[in-house]
């Protein structure tokens, strides 16, 4: 009631000073003032509501805003994105009097680079028309090497969680990438699962960069073709993908690609994650892709007409087709001469039988078939097993179970210890496990041999594909004696012969005709000068090995 009569008394005072017709006149201003008013409002908010409908615009849906012309704005919405990450840093500047911002990751960014490339430059551009646009300042202000001029955000966030430096200016809605990346990494050693007496002993290391200039140094040829892609939807992992344009044969880069587009998880950090994408037949437990850390094999292999994958933060390189007389090959191969070559080769393949079926052979004739052994060994096999209680099929699980222990064990000791730790471990264990009679030292001896055997593999996948295939052979020699290890062994010849490794058979042709070419550098080596034209198995465009 009281703020009505001070109403009333306000519009008797107003009424008694203005006529009647001055007083209708404004309060018919006064309405159209508060229409005004209420449309102005009403454009604001469609503005806003605008604008946050543009900065939320963008092609893909990993794109969370888009650039605009006001400094101020852009640099909101950054300090949004990277909240809470103290290791990001923002320079502001002022630049011929335009506001300027530099984003960059602390730690991972060449500071002294920016500093005398970037702030250095703009800070003495006196002239405002060089800071027209970013594209300008790009090519006649910014003295840095590596500069790329961006128009998406996501681009801009990649690059500064890169290590690079992301510039801004006021004005414009364009920003510049400068390369910048400086972190800590790993030099450049000696490989540590493929070494070689002779031969090249640098290997790839963590760092991608780092592992294509090793493949440059090596091959100086324009047709050596080097593609990045990021995978891993959070961790956007770059993945060089390498190859000899006219050497690939036609369709497989299409293919690699198409099955790199198939990897579908938030991160990606071992090579190993990306193999189980890419092959046929996951279950299998041969290697499907050939695994190397030596960037002398990975050229050799690209100029067969292969391709080749190099994940950063991951010493370990792919190469795929794969087939098994490739993992059967080293680097070693070609430091020495071929009839010593082709003796080392023919031992890999005999060690590599020996790997799998040595202790299903000992458990076939000790429970089956005695009799194929010389009478005085079968004599003495009998006199040994004579102290033991267990069966030979119990003999041979109790010694695989300690040996696959005793593996594991060294390969998580520290590298000063696991030396001793072998020495001392296999002798004490071979020597006190036959004194306590648990098995005998005619099946230690197979044991070790065993082992031995898959110790020469070269490639240590395929290597723990033998170490795997030892316990079907066993219980299929302990069920059916020779008759279940032969099953066995058809078991594996079939299963080799069906998988597939990029359309190309893991075999490698060895049992086809048409490329009986290709056993020059197969189980046998041939002089250098004498293998003049590549492995037909890859599909090579230029089969030829001389230069045009």
């Amino acid at each position: 009631m009281g703020s009505r009569k001070r109403r009333v008394g306000a519009i008797l005072r107003l009424s008694a000073r203005f006529a009647p017709a001055s007083l209708e006149a404004a309060a018919g201003q006064l309405r159209g003032l508060k229409r005004m008013l209420a449309e102005s409002q009403q454009i604001v908010d469609t503005l806003a509501d605008l604008a946050d409908r543009l900065r939320k615009v963008a092609a893909p849906g990993d794109e969370p805003f888009i650039f605009t012309s006001v400094l101020a704005d852009n640099e909101q919405l950054l300090r949004q994105v990277f909240q809470d990450c103290d290791d990001v840093k923002f320079r502001k500047f002022s630049a011929a009097g335009r506001a300027g911002l530099l984003v960059y990751l602390d730690g991972m960014t060449d500071v002294g680079l920016l500093e005398q490339q970037v702030l250095e430059p703009l800070l003495l551009a006196a002239e405002p028309a060089r800071l027209a646009d970013m594209a300008a300042v790009a090519a006649r202000v910014l003295t840095a090497a590596s500069v790329t001029v961006i128009t998406k955000a996501g681009d801009g966030l990649e690059e500064v969680l890169t290590g690079n430096a992301l510039l801004l200016l006021d004005g414009s809605a364009a920003g510049a990438v400068i390369g910048a990346i400086k972190h800590v990494k790993r030099g450049i050693q000696e490989a540590r699962t493929e070494s070689v007496a002779r031969g090249p002993h640098d290997a790839f290391t963590e760092t991608l960069s780092d592992n294509i200039v090793l493949i440059r140094r090596r091959a100086r040829d324009a047709s050596i073709k080097v593609r990045i892609v990021q995978v891993g939807e959070r961790t956007q992992t770059a993945l060089a993908l390498v190859y000899a344009a006219n050497l690939v044969k036609p369709g497989l880069v299409a293919e690699v690609e198409r099955r790199l587009s198939r990897i579908r998880v938030d991160q990606l950090m071992l090579a190993a994650q990306v193999e189980e994408f890419i092959i046929d037949h996951p279950w299998s437990p041969f290697p499907q892709t050939y695994v190397t850390e030596r960037p002398d094999t990975f050229v050799i292999s690209i100029y067969e007409g292969r391709v080749g994958l190099i994940l950063d933060n991951s010493p370990n390189a792919i190469i795929v087709p794969c087939t098994l007389p490739s993992l059967l090959q080293s680097t070693e191969d070609f430091t020495v001469q071929p009839p010593v070559a082709s003796l080392i080769r023919l031992t890999r393949y005999i060690a590599a039988a020996l790997g799998i079926f040595l202790p299903a052979m000992y458990v076939a004739i000790v429970s089956y078939n005695p009799g194929m052994l010389p009478t005085s060994l079968a004599i003495t096999i009998a006199e040994l097993r004579a102290r033991t209680p267990y069966p030979a099929f119990m003999e041979v699980i109790i010694m695989e179970v300690i040996l696959e222990v005793f593996q594991e064990a060294v390969l998580r000791l520290p590298q000063k210890i696991a030396p001793a730790a072998s020495i001392v471990g296999g002798f004490v264990i071979g020597t006190t496990i036959v004194q306590a009679g648990l098995v005998n030292a005619l099946l230690v001896v197979a044991t070790a041999g065993t082992a031995i055997a898959s110790y020469t593999m070269p490639s240590y996948n395929l290597g723990l594909a033998l170490r795997w295939l030892r316990m079907p052979t066993i219980v299929a020699a302990a069920v059916l004696g020779f008759y279940g290890l032969v099953l066995a062994y058809l078991a594996i010849v079939i299963h080799m012969c069906s998988l597939r490794s990029f359309g190309e058979s893991f075999l490698g042709g060895v049992f086809e005709v048409t490329l009986a070419e290709d056993m020059q550098d197969k189980l046998v080596r041939m002089p250098v000068p004498r293998m003049g034209s590549r492995p037909k198995v890859f599909g090579s465009q230029d089969r030829s090995r001389v230069g045009d």
